[in-house]
C-alpha cells in the first residue's frame, strides 16, 4: 500500500487529506506541530462576540471554497458580507475618513461621476486619471511592481491614498516590491486586452444578480467563524490519519521513497510528501533531498502582521459605523494599516447591543510593530482608533493575534522563481507542495493548491497503476472540478 505523508494541518494540509480520501487514497497520515488544526483559521466566541484571529472571509468569486463548504453539509452556516451602505470602505486622510469613490474596483473606477465627485481625490489626481487612456502599455511580458504599475497609469496619488494601502493591504505587502503579475493580473490583461484600465473597466460586463434578488455578496464567511471549516474537514478525516503536536524533523531519500522522522521518535516510509507548510519551513525539511531547492524556497519572504479585535458597547460609540472600515495610507503615519468594521461586516458578530472592530498591525512596511506583546498591540490599537475615530471608551472585549513570519511575500519575478521551484522539484518524484507561499495566499487558493496536490498523487499512481488511457478519467471523476 502507498503512503503519503502530509505536513502541515492549515487548510492547505487539510484540504488535500480530504480530496485523497475523496479518490479513496486513505493510507496517510497528516502531522501538525501545534494542537490547533486550521492554520491561521481561528475563531473564539466570547461573551457573545466572534473574534477572527486570522482571515474573517473568503471570496465568493472563487467558487472551490463554496464547493468545499457544500460537501460538508456547511450551507446553512455561510453568510454573505453586507452590502448598501454598509459596504462602503473609507481612506484615512488629511485628518478625516473619506468615504472610496463608489464603483472602485480596487484601484480603478468603473463609475466617473463618483470618481469626479470624491473629496479623497485632488483635481490634478483627476486629471491625472483622465490621462489614463493616453498612456501606452508597456511593450513585453516583464512583470512590474504594484507601485510601478499604478504610478505609471494611474499616478502617484492613486497609488498612495488607494492602491497601495488597499492592494497592498491585502499581502501586507510593501507595494514597490509587490509583484502585479502574480497577485493581480486581471489589471496587466485589461492593459494588453484595452490598452487602458479605464476603457476596460467601462466595458466589463456588470455584476448582475437573477430577477427579483440582490446581487451576490463579494465576501463569504462562517456563522459560527471560519473555524468552523477547519473542524468539519478535521470531522470527515479519519481520526487514525491525524498526528497534532508532532513535529517532522527531517525528510530524507531511502530508496525509491522518503524517510520521513517525527519529533516523537518513530518514523514514516513514504511513498508521497506534501509539504503544506510555509516555505521557509519546508526548505528546511528539503535540505537534505536538494539544497537548491531548499535555497529557492527560502528566497520566497514572509513578513509579520498583528490583528487586535475590540468589542464596544454600541452606546459609546458616536461613529455611525456605516460601512465596512477603513484603510491607512502609509503616507499618514499612523501606526495601523486598516480597521475592519466586523459586526457591520458581517452579522452575528456581536451582541445586539455592541459593536466589534478589528485592526491590523504590521506588514512589510511596520514588521516590528506586529512584534509587540498583547497589552501593547491592544494599547497601541485604542490609541490610533481615538484618533481616528475618536473612541475613547475602554472596550469590553480585546484580544490580539500575532502572526509571526506568516505572510508570504509575491516579490516581483515571483512567477519566475515558481518556475523554477517546479523544474527542480520535477527531478524527485512523490514531492509535492501546497499553501499559501506559491499561487495565491487566500483561502479558496488554499484549497485549489491541496486538491492540485491530491490531482498530483492520484495521477502518478494511475500512471503506474493503470493502462495510460484511463489515467485522466479516474483523477478527473474522484478530485471533480
Amino acid at each position: 500500500m502507498n503512503q503519503t505523508v502530509i505536513i502541515g494541518g492549515g487548510i492547505a494540509g487539510l484540504a488535500t487529506a480530504f480530496y485523497l480520501r475523496e479518490c479513496g487514497l486513505v493510507d496517510y497520515t497528516l502531522v501538525e506541530q501545534s494542537p490547533h488544526w486550521g492554520g491561521k483559521i481561528t475563531s473564539a466566541q466570547q461573551d457573545g462576540f466572534l473574534v477572527e484571529g486570522g482571515p474573517d472571509s473568503f471570496l465568493a468569486q472563487k467558487k472551490i471554497a463554496l464547493e468545499l463548504c457544500h460537501r460538508l453539509g456547511l450551507d446553512d452556516q455561510l453568510v454573505g458580507s453586507n452590502r448598501g451602505k454598509n459596504s462602503t470602505t473609507y481612506v484615512w486622510s488629511g485628518g478625516r475618513l473619506q468615504p472610496m469613490p463608489e464603483g472602485m474596483m480596487l484601484m480603478a473606477p468603473s463609475m466617473v461621476l463618483p470618481f469626479l465627485r470624491s473629496r479623497l481625490i485632488s483635481w490634478p489626481g483627476k486629471m491625472r486619471m483622465g490621462m489614463e487612456m493616453f498612456v501606452p502599455r508597456l511593450p513585453g511580458d516583464q512583470d512590474e511592481s504594484l507601485a510601478g504599475f499604478v504610478r505609471r497609469r494611474l499616478g502617484a496619488e492613486i497609488l498612495n491614498k488607494i492602491a497601495g494601502p488597499l492592494m497592498g493591504g491585502i499581502h501586507a505587502a510593501d507595494p514597490e516590491m509587490l509583484s502585479l503579475k502574480s497577485t493581480f493580473p486581471m489589471f496587466l490583461e485589461m492593459e494588453k486586452k484595452h490598452g487602458s484600465l479605464v476603457r476596460g473597466m467601462m466595458k466589463r460586463p456588470k455584476r448582475t444578480a437573477a430577477h427579483g434578488s440582490s446581487p451576490p455578496p463579494m465576501f463569504v464567511s462562517l456563522r459560527g467563524g471560519l473555524q468552523q471549516l477547519a473542524d468539519a474537514l478535521v470531522a470527515e478525516l479519519p481520526a487514525e490519519a491525524l498526528r497534532s503536536g508532532c513535529s517532522v524533523l527531517s525528510v530524507s531519500p531511502q530508496a525509491d521513497r522518503y524517510k520521513v522522522a517525527l519529533s516523537d521518535g518513530t518514523s514514516i516510509l513514504a511513498d508521497d510528501v506534501v509539504f503544506a507548510t510555509p516555505s521557509y519551513v519546508t526548505a528546511g525539511l528539503v535540505e537534505q533531498i536538494d539544497p537548491r531547492l531548499a535555497s529557492m524556497l527560502r528566497a520566497i519572504r514572509y513578513v509579520s502582521t498583528a490583528t487586535v479585535s475590540l468589542g464596544f458597547k454600541r452606546s459609546d460609540i458616536q461613529h455611525p459605523l456605516q460601512g465596512a472600515g477603513f484603510i491607512v495610507p502609509r503616507s499618514e503615519g499612523r501606526r495601523i494599516t486598516a480597521c475592519s468594521w466586523s459586526s457591520e461586516k458581517f452579522a452575528h458578530r456581536a451582541p445586539g447591543d455592541s459593536v466589534l472592530l478589528r485592526v491590523f498591525i504590521g506588514g512589510a512596511l511596520a514588521e516590528d510593530l506586529a512584534e509587540q506583546d498583547e497589552p501593547a498591540l491592544v494599547r497601541l490599537a485604542r490609541e490610533e482608533l481615538q484618533t481616528i475615530m475618536g473612541i475613547t471608551a475602554t472596550p469590553v472585549l480585546a484580544k490580539a493575534y500575532r502572526w509571526h513570519k506568516a505572510n508570504p511575500q509575491y516579490d516581483v519575478g515571483h512567477s519566475q522563481r515558481l518556475l523554477e521551484i517546479e523544474r527542480c522539484l520535477a527531478e524527485f518524484r512523490g514531492l509535492h507542495l501546497a499553501g499559501a507561499a506559491y499561487r495565491g495566499a487566500g483561502i479558496p487558493d488554499c484549497i485549489q493548491s491541496g486538491m492540485n496536490a491530491a490531482r498530483s498523487i492520484v495521477t502518478e499512481r494511475t500512471h503506474a497503476d493503470a493502462p495510460h488511457q484511463h489515467q485522466h478519467q479516474h483523477s478527473s471523476v474522484c478530485i471533480g472540478t
